[in-house]
């Protein structure tokens, strides 16, 4: 009888409360493997992305794909000699020419983006004008919002819409500097609003850019309650260029169809304090000035020949503005006409020749202070990576009124 009750005991008790036991003990087991074995899967949703690429700096990426984050930069060295043959004097100096950070990305929602560049070279934190102080570290700094396929707006500080050879970004020059007629004929940076519009018509392209902007530049000055006006129309009969070719110098990409970019320019500044707008010392006595800007250009390419041309003018409603507190200084808005003329020819898949003319015609209200100027440029430039690893060279004869000068330069590029 003891025997019986033993095994019923045993079968009704005893053996379901082990079976549980050992089936708490194997799923612990089961779980803690499962904690400890690595997931890849599991990872590559759940953890942050990074990519890296030589010239165009490390992304980060938030787990959700909200967020974005992607750094670089750029670093450009400089040895340069000017000769003046009318003086028969020659200096020689190497410079830092450029050295810069970029930030940009995705902020919390893909239609929304934005971009920071910072530079700290001395040319690019000099003060652009000695009367007031001020903090040229940052060049851009802008949000934008796609509000839909064909319409873009921005809001902050960068380059206005203006010519074509200021929109191609230092870094993707085709010779180692811009033309006299950029350096005296161009709207720059201002801060401001600004919309971009892009339709497609068949196998055409439409751009527009409209900017509304303070008129005074980067610098900080004191606000007169006038705005700038311009606005950029850009038309390519023959499509896109390949990865926006159209504003890189050189025709890297060798297009194996013809792609040709005409552009049209309108800005008006008004009240204007400074020499060149959004440039430039602020005019004596306090003056203002009302200024038209306007032009075009075009650029064409095929098969590693490139050629591209600007033409552009202004204008004010003043002539030379004499200083009351000192009758020897004198200054007046930069105006007349400008034309710039550029070709070159890849030789080879990593070498390239380049020439360029332009010229500086001086408005007759300021011709007795600003003098007519000519430029002839011959550069060669051998590319290691595209325009994000180069070394430029090339040699300038510069006309300014009665100077003749001659200028050799040598630059190393790397964008990282």
């Amino acid at each position: 009888m003891f025997i019986i009750l033993l095994k019923a005991f045993t079968r009704k008790i005893i053996a379901p409360m082990i079976f549980k036991k050992i089936s708490i003990i194997i799923g612990l087991i089961t779980i803690l493997i499962l904690m400890l074995k690595p997931n890849h899967s599991f990872a590559q949703v759940t953890e942050p992305t990074v990519k890296m690429e030589f010239g165009k700096g490390i992304q980060f990426t938030s787990t959700d794909s909200l967020f974005s984050l992607a750094i670089s930069g750029r670093v450009q060295s400089l040895f340069e000699t000017r000769s003046n043959l009318t003086s028969g004097t020659t200096g020689a100096d190497f410079l830092l020419r450029r050295a810069r950070l970029n930030f940009q990305g995705t902020a919390l929602n893909p239609n929304f983006t934005y971009r920071i560049q910072i530079g700290f070279a001395q040319g690019d934190i000099t003060s652009a004008n000695s009367m007031v102080q001020n903090n040229l570290v940052l060049r851009d700094a802008m949000l934008f919002y796609r509000a839909s396929k064909w319409l873009r707006i921005g809001f902050g500080q960068t380059k206005l819409p203006g010519n074509r050879q200021r929109q191609v970004s230092s870094a993707n020059l085709q010779l180692v500097e811009r033309s006299i007629a950029n350096n005296n004929f161009t709207l720059d940076r201002d801060k401001g609003v600004w919309a971009y519009t892009n339709f497609n018509i068949n196998n055409s392209v439409l751009r527009t850019t409209v900017a509304i902007s303070s008129g005074e530049g980067r610098i900080v000055s004191a606000r007169n309650g006038r705005l700038s006006y311009a606005a950029r129309t850009e038309f390519l009969p023959f499509g896109a260029f390949l990865n926006n070719g159209d504003f890189i110098g050189g025709d890297q990409e060798r297009e194996v169809k013809p792609k040709l970019s005409i552009a049209g320019v309108y800005s008006f500044n008004n009240e204007a304090t400074r020499t060149m707008g959004q440039l430039g010392e602020f005019l004596f006595n306090s003056e203002t000035a009302d200024i038209q800007y306007y032009g075009g250009d075009l650029m064409f390419k095929y098969k590693g020949f490139s050629f591209e041309s600007e033409l552009y003018t202004r204008n004010s409603d003043k002539g030379i503005i004499t200083n009351i507190m000192d009758t020897t200084q004198q200054n007046h808005i930069i105006s007349g006409t400008a034309l710039m003329l550029q070709s070159g020819y890849f030789i080879t898949k990593t070498n390239e020749i380049a020439i360029r003319y332009a010229q500086i015609t001086p408005d007759s209200k300021v011709a007795a202070l600003m003098n007519k100027q000519k430029e002839y440029v011959f550069g060669f430039s051998h590319y290691f990576k595209k325009h994000s690893l180069k070394l430029q060279s090339d040699v300038t004869y510069l006309e300014n009124g009665a100077q003749n000068r001659l200028i050799y330069r040598l630059s190393g590029v790397v964008t990282f």
